[in-house]
């Protein structure tokens, strides 16, 4: 299998799982725009793939601004994970919320993986 090959089918395997898994997986860039987000999340909003992508992710709460209690900041300041209970009024659940930086080659912080898990 060809490098090229290799990385699609790795990409397709990993969307397999992750979208498998029931937890919420949203991954959106240090705006708040939605890039990618599995399909328990989706179920909880909804939506298709297509009318989320783009999207900043607290307008699929029905808010114009980000949550009061984002770790989007404080994953920006300290290039480190962040870990709080977040009530989720769409669903009237909580979830444990990780927020995960992801950095480019330069350590710029270009992506946060936000992992929703249901307490």
């Amino acid at each position: 299998m060809s490098g090229k090959a290799l990385s699609n089918y790795c990409e397709v395997l990993l969307n397999i799982i992750m979208d498998v898994i029931d937890d919420i997986i949203i991954i959106h860039d240090s705006e708040h725009t939605v890039v990618w987000m599995n399909q328990a999340g989706l179920k909880v909003w909804g939506k298709r793939i297509d009318e989320v992508i783009g999207k900043r992710c607290y307008s699929l709460m029905g808010r114009t601004s980000p949550c009061e209690d984002c770790e989007t900041p404080s994953v920006h300041m300290t290039h480190s994970s962040h870990k709080f209970n977040k009530f989720v009024s769409k669903t009237e659940k909580y979830y444990e919320c990780t927020s995960t930086p992801v950095e480019d080659e330069n350590g710029n912080i270009c992506l946060v993986v936000q992992h929703l898990k249901a307490i």
